[in-house]
């Protein structure tokens, strides 16, 4: 039997794989979230999937909070002033995904008529297109770590049959309470957000998936929606909250989506072919903002955690905000840091720069030592089976690895590596400490190459 196939649960699921890692949520999850705001800022150009944008401010230019700063060509979307300051350089820094980007410093300087983002009147009777403009204004994309635009993925086909709106609360990954403490303190935000998304998207129908480790949530969510009276809304939305096992990866789109509604999303498919719109609760409030406040996403809550940092806390940060900020603000280093990871531990990123900026993605900022992190060499394997039983896309991640070691990438789409969304799982439940994910993600990248050559 398998090390991962004994665990059964009687709340909903998904069917497939998955593992229960340590969760080390208990260094932040009873911690409010808090404000800091740092003297200066580098906002990356590249914060979404698509082109980067574009500098619209050159050096000494005076900017207030809110403003643009970039924007993509062609009617993409823009990035904002995260502060009012001065604009110290337009320059290359560094990026935690691309190494290096065009990045906009602004050095804090106080303005007047600084933009309150007050609430706007008769934003909920506005249009549906009006709605996605003010999302698309605003640079709304997804907060729970993939960056896409937000008003691409509202805007359906024509054909699409939607039923279903699913807010993702899973957040799943360890060490990451940022969506947790969201769900706690402003639940009425995500509430009303999750409604404005039910109305561009034309479902009656909202979902809100939550892990059995985030009871309180849980609770206060179900409080907010009594309270509201979101079905007396116009239009009504019927909103329920549903609690599933903690398992890992349970917020990812497709396992979310068949453990709140038992629709199966086909290979190679989206939630939208099974009739479902899936967002992030984070996303769900940038929504609110931006249609309600014509407020930009000029900050984000997120988590700074591990044993390598001397006071773990939530914090609201502007976009832009460094990792030696973050670091000197919680009270820099508990010991010797091995690695520090833009994300969780099993989907994040290592990064070696600490004038790293936080981005709209930043969904978590780590600081592991060596008790926490595996550094150990990884052996030959073993043919145990482990990360087969772990995928949750029943994929072969140990026949991908052996093709990658003898330099066979293309051959590798036999056992399924373009379904790989890279979670992670079959990394953590490998005995010979081979970095799998690592491999999957070799691969892709040489279907990419292929791909791009032929056009």
């Amino acid at each position: 039997m398998s090390l991962f196939s004994w665990h059964k649960s009687a709340l909903p699921t998904f069917s497939r794989g998955g593992v229960h890692p340590e969760e080390h949520k208990g260094l932040t999850e009873n911690l409010p979230i808090e404000t800091f705001i740092p003297t200066t800022v580098s906002i990356p150009v590249s914060q979404s999937l698509g082109a980067p944008a574009e500098p619209l401010v050159a050096k000494a230019a005076m900017v207030k909070r809110g403003d643009v700063i970039a924007t993509v060509p062609g009617g993409g979307l823009s990035l904002h002033a995260p502060i009012s300051g001065i604009v110290k350089s337009v320059q290359t820094g560094p990026h935690p995904t691309l190494v290096h980007d065009t990045t906009i410093t602004i050095l804090a300087k106080s303005a007047e008529g600084d933009p309150e983002f007050a609430e706007q009147p008769g934003w909920q009777t506005l249009a549906i297109p009006q709605m996605l403009d003010r999302i698309k204004e605003a640079g709304v994309v997804g907060l729970g770590g993939a960056a896409f635009p937000t008003y691409r993925k509202l805007m359906l086909p024509k054909d699409a049959k939607v039923d279903t709106l699913v807010i993702n609360g899973s957040e799943c990954e360890p060490y990451l309470t940022c969506d947790y403490r969201v769900m706690l303190e402003e639940s009425e935000r995500v509430v009303l957000g999750s409604w404005v998304i039910a109305k561009i998207i034309g479902v009656k129908n909202c979902v809100i998936g939550i892990e059995s480790n985030k009871q309180p949530a849980a609770e206060q969510m179900r409080k907010t929606i009594a309270a509201l009276g979101m079905e007396a809304m116009d239009p009504a939305v019927k909103m329920s909250v549903v609690v599933t096992e903690t398992k890992y990866p349970q917020g990812s789109e497709k396992q979310l989506v068949q453990s709140l509604t038992g629709r199966l999303v086909p290979k190679g498919g989206l939630p939208l072919h099974v009739g479902v719109v899936v967002q992030n609760v984070a996303t769900a409030v940038a929504c609110l903002d931006a249609v309600r406040n014509r407020k930009p996403v000029i900050e984000r809550v997120l988590t700074v955690s591990g044993a390598g940092i001397k006071n773990p806390k939530n914090l609201r940060v502007p976009i832009g905000t460094s990792v030696e900020d973050i670091i000197l603000h919680c009270g820099g280093y508990n010991g010797d840091v091995v690695k520090i990871l833009f994300g969780g531990p099993m989907m994040g990123r290592t990064i070696a720069d600490l004038d790293v900026s936080v981005t709209k993605g930043t969904s978590g900022l780590l600081f592991l030592t060596e008790a926490e992190t595996n550094l150990n060499s990884y052996q030959p394997c073993i043919s145990c089976g482990e990360c087969l039983d772990a995928c949750p896309m029943g994929l072969e991640p140990n026949r991908v690895s052996q093709y990658i070691e003898v330099n066979r990438p293309l051959e590798t789409e036999q056992f399924g590596v373009k379904e790989c969304f890279e979670c992670g799982c079959c990394s953590y439940s490998c005995p010979s400490h081979r970095p799998l994910v690592q491999f999957m993600q070799v691969a892709k990248a040489a279907y990419r190459r292929q791909e791009r050559k032929a056009k």
